[in-house]
């Protein structure tokens, strides 16, 4: 049996692969995605569960605590026999003869005890680590808002991008059509000797051309293809689709700037996370400048005394223990210095983001409305592009140009179409970036940005 050929040992090899797994997302189906699957949104969530973890270990600080306890011992000291015999509440005249003390023998003794603690007052350092605990988890949520804000702000541009990209190879198709059509009748021109071989050649070199640019087109979207799973953490195997559609309207924000830029100092959720944190510092500085304060414990036990492991002989005690740190070495201070310190450096970053706030609010108010004007010119240019093709292509049939105005004109007519494209996406994407900025950008707020949900 001879060796089979080379290619169809590779299609068998091909066809033994996994095909990749594909899936079509609408923006609101690609929004959700990713808020389940992203890295950062899974981080979000862990950071929130941990603020919710020392907040309830700040509040078990002020419940009460029970201890139980059983220990067993044999033991010949002295001491210990004495003890042991008062505790069973079972000594007699005999155990305090000098033979009897000095030489009691080895003694038994079982001990069960239940005790319960009360921290009743602790110099504020209890109330102060709840109000941080309960500070610090209004941050984490406030954080998370924010990363769920950005993710969705990362879809959108992503998103739009395939959506720009896909209508790119639109116009590159309908490019090499054009093209292909001129290649295909100046062929046939010059068969007939009507035209220079010239002329067929510049066809054949703008088809040729065009199919290139066809090829960008395409691998512009396998690029903006890849951007969009990276947005939503898909994995390397699903193969991400979104349905046929094209850009539509894009509402402009009916408010002034300057609203704008109260909105977003009022409503973007990092703000509210830092402040938070500011609040939660200063609480846990508080807290550590309690613990130097005077501390009142109650006490409560309970203990069982017996030869044999039962629960007999039983005695209780009940009290209260007042306490005052004299010296620490400065710890507490310290450390009560060191949180104020941040508190500090988390106010400074608070008033940069306010300035970056302002900032983005701006710029990103300013390109909407540059995109919106360019829209309007790209548009006005491709009506006058359109009408340039169909003027040059009526002056070619008569023979009243040439073929390289022709050419030109359609090419003319492609670049404008790229234009137009350009301004709808910067558009939608300024749109979504000043909603962005303004901390009001959700998967409910899509279809008010003119963004198909």
């Amino acid at each position: 049996m001879g060796r089979l050929p080379l290619i169809v040992i590779v299609i068998a090899l091909v066809a033994t692969l996994p095909l990749a797994r594909g899936r079509t997302f609408p923006l609101s189906a690609a929004v959700r995605y990713a808020l389940r699957h992203s890295s950062a949104q899974a981080l979000a969530r862990a950071r929130q569960a941990q603020a919710r973890a020392a907040l309830r270990a700040a509040q078990s600080e002020g419940s009460v605590r029970a201890t139980a306890s059983y220990g067993y011992l044999f033991s010949d000291n002295p001491l210990l026999a004495l003890s042991a015999e008062l505790e069973r509440r079972q000594v007699s005249a005999q155990a305090f003869t000098p033979s009897t003390l000095n030489s009691p023998g080895v003694r038994r003794l079982g001990t069960a005890s239940l005790s319960l603690a009360w921290p009743l007052y602790e110099g504020g350092a209890i109330h102060d680590a709840v109000r941080a605990g309960r500070f610090a988890k209004q941050a984490a949520g406030r954080a998370g808002a924010r990363t769920r804000q950005r993710i969705v702000a990362t879809v959108v541009t992503a998103y739009e991008g395939l959506v720009m990209a896909k209508a790119g190879v639109r116009v590159a198709r309908g490019a090499v059509a054009v093209a292909a059509r001129h290649a295909h009748t100046t062929r046939r021109l010059y068969a007939r000797g009507r035209i220079l071989h010239s002329d067929a050649l510049t066809a054949a070199v703008n088809l040729g051309a065009a199919r290139e640019f066809l090829l960008g087109a395409q691998n512009d979207v396998a690029n903006a293809r890849t951007d969009l799973a990276l947005a939503m953490g898909a994995p390397a195997g699903l193969a991400i689709h979104i349905p046929a559609q094209t850009f539509g309207p894009v509402a402009m924000p009916r408010r002034p700037l300057r609203q704008l830029l109260r909105v977003a100092l009022r409503h973007r959720a990092d703000v509210a996370a830092l402040r938070a944190k500011i609040r939660a510092l200063r609480a846990q500085g508080a807290a550590a400048r309690g613990r130097s304060s005077l501390h009142v414990t109650l006490t409560a036990q309970s203990q069982w005394f017996s030869r044999v492991p039962t629960f007999r002989h039983n005695a209780w005690t009940v009290g209260a223990v007042i306490s005052k740190s004299l010296y620490d070495g400065g710890h507490n201070g310290d450390r009560a210095a060191e949180l104020e310190a941040r508190a500090a450096e988390t106010e400074a970053a608070l008033t940069g983001l306010e300035d970056r706030i302002r900032r983005s609010v701006v710029t990103a108010y300013d390109a909407l409305y540059n995109a919106a004007q360019r829209l309007i010119l790209a548009r006005a240019t491709v009506q006058r592009a359109r009408r340039n093709v169909a003027l040059v292509q009526v002056l070619y049939g008569e023979g009243r140009t040439i073929l390289l105005n022709l050419l030109n004109a359609d090419q003319g007519l492609v670049k404008a179409r790229e234009d137009e494209l350009a301004a709808r996406y910067a558009l939608a994407r300024n749109r979504a970036a000043l909603a962005d900025a303004c901390g009001t950008l959700s998967p409910a707020t899509l279809p008010a940005l003119g963004l198909k949900p």
